[in-house]
């Protein structure tokens, strides 16, 4: 019988995923594959096919001994609306854990990833400006590359999981604890996961500051644009987001 994954990393982009990822590959009783972001949930040609060939996910998972957990980190899962229910149908038992940053910071960090895989070539303000009418052109699929503020509300992609998937297969970080309180966050992934705590070396969990400071005009109106989303996430998670205001 082929032992299904165990636990995914969904979101967020820009939130310190590939980090965790390779903090967790580190553990003994963990195998992830080499390949990060293996795009299976989110993939619509694979389920547009009557039968789901998950031979083709598994493969990445092999060899795998009964002592080991399986996990992968594809951030878009936690966005693509269709992943939560072809999750749930391949493994409800599967753990997700999900590690958010404040969406004004992901989406600045978002927009200089799409600039240097030249897939953007509009300034910050006016692609935020052109989201809604690059989502009217992606439809009826979502927009991959250009969805700065749109991956940034968080709530209502949280609550759709929850509508498959209950509170004790969920975990929720901020990437803020992953960078400050590094040992403590993982030890808090490990026991969600239920394997033994393993002492993992400290390494930067950031890439290098590489873009230049965000302009405070910019700043100030994501401030306005995710007031409102920032509330409702505290509500939700029970967090204090006061730091994600200012």
């Amino acid at each position: 019988m082929i032992r299904k994954v165990d636990f995914l990393i969904v979101g967020t982009q820009k939130g310190s995923t590939t980090a965790l990822s390779n903090f967790l590959s580190k553990h003994p009783n963990v195998i992830i594959p080499v390949q990060k972001e293996l795009h299976f949930f989110d993939n619509e040609k694979i389920f547009k096919k009557r039968e789901i060939d998950y031979k083709l996910y598994h493969d990445y998972f092999e060899p795998k001994e009964q002592r080991f957990l399986s996990g992968e980190a594809t951030p878009i899962y936690m966005f693509w609306k269709p992943a939560a229910k072809r999750i749930f149908e391949y493994n409800p038992e599967i753990k997700l854990v999900f590690i958010l940053r404040n969406p004004i910071e992901r989406a600045y960090s978002n927009y200089h990833q799409e600039l240097k895989k030249k897939r953007e070539f509009l300034s910050f303000k006016n692609a935020l400006l052109a989201e809604p009418v690059r989502r009217i052109l992606a439809y009826p699929s979502q927009s991959r590359y250009h969805s700065y503020i749109q991956r940034g509300y968080y709530t209502k992609d949280i609550k759709r999981m929850m509508q498959f998937f209950p509170a004790k297969q969920m975990l929720f970080l901020k990437n803020e604890e992953l960078l400050m309180n590094h040992g403590q966050t993982l030890n808090k992934v490990f026991k969600f996961l239920e394997i033994p705590e393993y002492n993992i070396i400290e390494q930067k969990v950031f890439s290098p500051y590489q873009y230049p400071p965000m302009r405070n005009k910019d700043k100030q109106w994501l401030q306005k644009k995710f007031s409102r989303e920032i509330e409702e996430l505290e509500n939700l998670l029970c967090w204090d987001l006061s730091d994600w205001k200012n």
